[in-house]
């Protein structure tokens, strides 16, 4: 662990060789004035908006809408099976006896058909668990945008004007439309092999739009708070809400920070069923093919973007992870590091100096845009053939910033926050789904 020193609180920082971004980015997080003792950075953190990704950021009496990430909830979801991955990677028997398609290309062709990736939608129906949730952060945004005296806007940029008035309507429609659906970017429903030669199912996804909702409306609110509350940002990423009374102008910023509380505890429970639900949508896909091998039962379902209130260093704070995961004694973890390399399911160690965390995932080594221009194409295919695996969507060319060129060595990871988490299964890529838009017209799996 490397200590970084600057104006504010220090910066503990487990990323080898993180880079300068990052660093200026984790420095202007430990200068706010409601930082709690130092900050922290994982194994693998790298630049973001306003905090680095796999930034650990304590507040006191304070939360910020950015610490905690525009994907609210973000995560990761685990559930082990029964079955082999011999059995996955034969074909699969016809009635006639006749030899099937492998059962690999079989079911994530029905998992790719099933399951809605990138800006697609279910249509909306009755659904009790999610209308319960959105109605609790719908009523905390509309008791926030009274307070602020800030409309609600669809617009992702500190302008309201930039985009649409968002009205209750909206919102739920698309709650209800994008509940069990993977999204894109770096999201992605994968079978893995696991050590002992049984098959994982794992997903990556989060909160969808409506998290990105309730980030950009709060975080134009914190703005505004820390405008009329004379609190100069070296980055508009930063700003935050204060959870007590505040005497910056005529507003309740307080109860704005309280909203914001409650609206981010819906999303994430949002985030986890909409993974809960994707999860179980594969599981039916494998078992209408090999029958009772999924093992809900022993199901990870774990959030890397969130803020928890919790004890650390004598006082209670406000734990940002964005882009990090809680690794408290025992706790279990997911770490995943791209589908050409696996993943880890891990374990907890409750290191205080990380705040009892770990981080996500391998992280990226290079952005999406470096990635398209430099990585070739064929030669990351052929990395994944190596390994065994093979990556469906909806546009192979869309996925190239996410091949495994683009990330950071797993095992090194690993072995940085050694102190962090300890490993207790190793998986294999055997077949990945990514959550990749539609380019053009032509669709190819």
């Amino acid at each position: 662990m490397e200590i970084l020193t600057g104006p504010g609180v220090p910066v503990y920082s487990w990323a080898p060789a993180l880079e300068e971004g990052a660093r200026t980015q984790a420095r202007h997080c430990a200068g706010l004035p409601v930082t709690h003792h130092h900050v922290a950075v994982m194994a693998d953190g790298h630049q973001g908006y306003g905090v680095p990704i796999g930034a650990v950021l304590p507040l006191r009496d304070a939360i910020s809408p950015y610490a905690v990430g525009n994907d609210i909830g973000c995560g990761m979801a685990l559930v082990p099976t029964t079955l082999g991955a011999d059995d996955l990677l034969a074909p699969l028997p016809r009635a006639s006896g006749a030899r099937g398609p492998e059962a690999r290309d079989d079911v994530m062709t029905a998992v790719a058909t099933t399951i809605p990736s990138g800006t697609g939608t279910r249509t909306p129906t009755e659904a009790p668990d999610v209308d319960a949730l959105i109605g609790q952060a719908w009523d905390a945004l509309v008791e926030a945008a009274r307070l602020s005296g800030l409309p609600l806007s669809t617009s992702q940029t500190p302008v309201a004007a930039a985009g649409r008035p968002l009205d209750r309507n909206a919102f739920h429609t698309r709650a209800r439309a994008q509940a069990g659906t993977l999204g894109s970017g770096n999201h992605f429903i994968e079978l893995l092999r696991g050590d002992d030669g049984t098959v994982a199912v794992m997903l990556h996804s989060g909160s969808r739009g409506a998290g990105a909702q309730i980030c950009n409306n709060f975080h134009r609110m914190a703005l505004k708070h820390c405008a009329a509350a004379g609190v100069t940002l070296p980055d508009p990423g930063l700003a935050w809400l204060p959870l007590v009374d505040s005497d910056a102008g005529d507003r309740d910023w307080a109860a704005v920070g309280r909203a914001y509380v409650r609206a981010l505890k819906a999303a994430l429970e949002y985030a986890r069923l909409n993974r809960d639900r994707m999860l179980r949508d594969v599981g039916t896909i494998l078992e209408q093919r090999f029958p009772a091998v999924m093992r809900f039962d022993d199901m990870v379902n774990i959030h890397h973007n969130d803020a928890t209130l919790e004890e650390h260093y004598g006082a209670q704070v406000w734990v940002h992870r964005k882009g990090a995961v809680k690794a408290a004694v025992g706790t279990d973890t997911i770490i995943p590091g791209s589908m050409a390399t696996g993943s880890y399911q891990g374990r907890g160690l409750g290191n205080r100096e990380a705040f009892e965390s770990c981080s996500h995932g391998a992280g990226r080594r290079m952005s999406r845009g470096q990635a398209r221009r430099t990585l070739d194409h064929d030669e990351q295919l052929r990395l994944l053939s190596r390994v065994g695996s093979k990556v469906f969507a909806a546009s192979v060319d869309a996925v190239l910033d996410e091949m495994g060129g683009a990330y950071k060595d797993l095992d090194e990871v690993m072995r940085a926050q050694a102190d962090l988490v300890e490993p207790v299964r190793r998986f294999s890529p055997v077949a990945t789904y990514k959550g990749a838009d539609v380019r053009g017209r032509r669709r190819r799996r």
